[in-house]
């Protein structure tokens, strides 16, 4: 609406202007083609006369609620604020004069210049303090100019202006002016608005902060780590932040033409207070990342959160997350626990060589529970044994033979860990002999020698998972038929006995 920016200007201004010094004043008091007081929404009835009242609109930044009307011998029919700056005003027909009142100004009567309301007939007019008539000439032609806020168009613009001061401004690319003009009574009608080129008061200026804090200016983030603005001359103050820091601020000064650079100050973190002790208390390195942090009984440290891995030589690792808040204590003991090389609960598969009467390979698969041991195991025969005759009912010999001896047991036993590397299963078990020809009809070929074993398992892991044993073993074999004794003792293979066997385990 064109007489809204009367609404801006004047809430404005209308506090510092002299009271009673100055009066209300109207203009452009005319009759108006609108049918807004004819519209069935927005009409209003005399009821004395039962004909449509006449309606004024009035611009004006002056709200309803202060505004005082006397329309002489005729009543008002009705008063509302239509919208911003704009009051309308009921009155009957015939009406001449209408007298507005303010508390803070002289009162102005608006006439209705000889004639008389007509009915259902629309008026408009404009309403504020007294003013006058100037003209605005920026010293560059074209420039837009506005006054209080609101756009008047290029220079020379011509205008009403109240009497007071407002806040003129002129501006055409970097050209501008921008001052405050006093219209007085008595003063000028014409205002010449002398434009200066803005781009040679200001100046540059590059700001830098340490931690990759914000930079703040004027309320708003402008950048992180470092920033670059084309400020007016003059002084200013940027601020730093970071969560959990106290924000720094830094003034600085922009000198016209020239280029400075402005280290802020960083933002100061806010502390707490860690207290670690470690068990074993000594030996224990700690590292945050690739960096070893020296424990003390008790830390200063920035708010945030930390991670910090300890290790010793002869114990499992161990990783602590924390966050330490504003002025509190965290406190923790950290516990290292030793490796376990001997473990009392693991599973294991091993490979050996056992030297006995004939050599052979072995394969074992077992586990410890709460240290009660269990394992299976296959020995594969390395050698064969010497030929041995065969002689059928009539003492004529039907063939010469020789076998290769396997064996399959299962033992039990329980581990003593005496060391920390070191240790050693008693056990007992069964196991089966069992004699291979090279061909299945040849006679001997699948005979079994049980056995009952009694041994030992020592074992010693250089490193985490894998261990060297050594396991001394006597079997005591079982009665046997007559056939099989002959074929160990002609075969030169030992039933039962001695056995040692050396290899290497690998455990989960």
């Amino acid at each position: 609406m064109k007489f809204l920016k009367i609404a801006v200007m004047a809430g404005a201004l209308l506090g510092a202007l002299p009271t009673m010094a100055q009066k209300l004043e109207y203009r452009d008091f005319k009759a108006s083609n609108e049918m807004t007081a004819r519209l069935k929404d927005t009409e209003v009835i005399d009821e004395n006369s039962g004909k449509r009242a006449a309606l004024i609109k009035i611009y004006t930044p002056f709200q309803n609620d202060v505004l005082g009307f006397d329309a002489g011998l005729f009543q008002i029919l009705g008063r509302k604020q239509a919208g911003p700056g704009e009051v309308w005003l009921y009155v009957p027909e015939r009406t001449q004069k209408v007298t507005v009142n303010h508390p803070k100004y002289s009162p102005t009567v608006i006439w209705f210049d000889g004639m008389e309301a007509e009915a259902g007939k629309t008026y408009t007019v404009e309403l504020n303090v007294e003013g006058r008539n100037v003209a605005l000439i920026a010293s560059t032609p074209g420039a837009e100019i506005t006054v209080d806020g609101e756009p008047q168009g290029k220079s020379p613009v011509n205008m009403h202006m109240p009497l007071g001061s407002h806040l003129v401004r002129a501006e055409l690319g970097s050209l501008l002016f921008e001052d405050i003009v006093t219209l007085t009574q008595a003063g000028g009608n014409q205002f010449t608005l002398q434009m200066e080129d803005e781009n040679l008061k200001f100046g540059d200026v590059d700001i830098e902060v340490a931690d990759g804090a914000e930079l703040w200016f004027q309320d708003n983030r402008e950048g992180v780590g470092s920033l670059h603005k084309h400020l007016k001359a003059g002084n200013y103050v940027i601020t730093a932040k970071l969560p959990d820091h106290e924000d720094q601020t830094t003034a600085f000064t922009v000198e016209a033409g020239k280029t400075k650079t402005v280290t802020a100050t960083p933002p100061v973190a806010h502390l707490g207070y860690l207290e670690l002790v470690t068990e074993p208390t000594y030996g224990v390195t700690v590292m945050e990342g690739d960096s070893v942090v020296e424990l003390m009984p008790t830390m200063q440290l920035p708010v945030a959160r930390y991670e910090y891995d300890f290790s010793k030589k002869g114990y499992y690792p161990q990783s602590l997350k924390f966050r330490i808040e504003r002025g509190e204590t965290l406190r923790d003991t950290i516990r290292l626990e030793r490796i376990q090389y001997v473990k009392k609960t693991t599973g294991y598969a091993a490979v050996s060589f056992i030297a006995s009467g004939k050599p052979s390979v072995g394969f074992t698969l077992g586990g410890y529970y709460e240290n009660v041991n269990l394992e299976v195991s296959y020995n594969l025969g390395l050698g064969r044994s010497k030929d041995v005759s065969w002689y059928n009912q009539n003492e004529i010999q039907v063939g010469r033979y020789n076998y290769r001896m396997d064996e399959m047991a299962i033992r039990a036993g329980y581990q003593l860990r005496f060391a920390e590397r070191f240790g050693l299963t008693p056990q007992a078990g069964f196991m089966i002999q069992r004699l291979s020809a090279k061909d299945k009809n040849y006679p001997g070929n699948g005979f079994t020698q049980p056995c009952v074993t009694i041994g030992a398992r020592f074992s010693y892991h250089p490193v985490q998972h894998v261990g060297i044993f050594l396991t001394p073993e006597y079997a005591i074999p079982a009665s046997t038929k007559g056939d099989i004794k002959e074929v160990y003792k002609n075969g030169g293979l030992t039933r039962g006995g001695f056995r040692a066997s050396i290899g290497v385990s690998v455990s989960l």
